[in-house]
Order: C-alpha cells, then structure tokens, then sequence
C-alpha cells in the first residue's frame, strides 16, 4: 500500500464518520431549539449549517487527493510504500501525529459548528430564550470558553497535520 493510499482511506473514513456524527448526533441535539418556538431563522440556520457540514464532509470524500497535497501528509516519508511489518520509529510518530491532528480536526469541528450556531441564535434572537437559561450541555450563551476549546483544537488539529515531519523530527531527537 502507498502512503497515498493510505492517508486516502484514512481521510475518508474520517469524512464518513463524521458525517455519521453530523446525521445521529448534530442534527438530533440542535433539532430541540428549532421546534422550542417554531420560528424560520432557526430552522434556517439548521439547515444551512447542516448543509455546510454535510458538503465539508463530501468535500473531504471527492477531494481527497487535493487536501493530501495541501496538507502535504504523504511527505517526508522515506519509502514510497507502506509495509506495516517494517516501521521505523519516525515513521510511527508521523502517523501518530497525522492521526491525533485528524481526530482533533474532525472531532472538534462539530462541536465547533453547533457552538457557532448556538451564539449567532443568541446574538439575533429577539428575546430571552427559555432553552438556553436550562441547558447546562452547553454553557450559558455568554459563555464561549468551549467554542474556544473546540476552535483551538481544530486549529491545533490542522497544525499537526501541516507540520506533522517537523514534530516528528523534533520528537526523534528528543
């Protein structure tokens, strides 16, 4: 298998678990605030954000080999295969690095998403919205300290992913 391959199947697999998350998890726990009072913004913004996640994720799927060379994942390898009998500890900790930065990546992005759509809800809501004075999930709406968690992990995710050689270079001498 060539490192291409690999990191292929990896960022698709990735794509289809988090759409998985998107269809059984987003979509269920933000339904709650469309139905409290039925109004057309947040049924909107529902399904606006819900498309926008659904296309980053068959983005992720179509353009699989134009984000392996944005990221440039498939780089500073020594061998062009992938012989998973015959590892060397760089190569251990580039894959290491590659997959904690893709976890990170796709597992904060959803959160990201809804705790965008919870603080644009409460910033154009008109009055106090009863939902949120109960929900202890996520925060007050005047509390960003977890879309700033979720946003630093997605940028932190991305670095991994870029700079994966460098940290592993690092790691190696260390």
């Amino acid at each position: 298998m060539t490192k291409r391959d690999f990191f292929r199947i990896l960022i698709k697999l990735f794509a289809l678990y988090s759409l998985i998350l998107t269809v059984f998890y987003w979509i269920p726990s933000n339904y709650i605030y469309t139905i409290y009072e039925f109004e057309l913004l947040p049924v909107l913004s529902l399904l606006l954000f819900t498309l926008l996640a659904v296309l980053f994720y068959y983005a992720l799927i179509k353009y699989t080999d134009n984000i392996i060379n944005l990221t440039k994942v498939d780089k500073g390898f020594d061998d062009e295969f992938i012989k998973l009998g015959d590892l060397k500890t760089k190569q251990i900790l580039m894959l290491g690095i590659i997959l904690i930065g893709g976890f990170l990546l796709i597992t904060n992005l959803t959160d990201f998403i809804q705790y965008t759509f919870l603080a644009f809800k409460d910033k154009v809501s008109a009055k106090s919205d009863y939902l949120f004075s109960i929900t202890e999930e996520f925060g007050s709406p005047d509390d960003y300290f977890n879309w700033t968690y979720s946003a630093m992990n997605i940028i932190l995710g991305y670095l991994l992913l870029t700079n994966h050689n460098r940290i592993s270079n690092w790691l190696e001498k260390k």
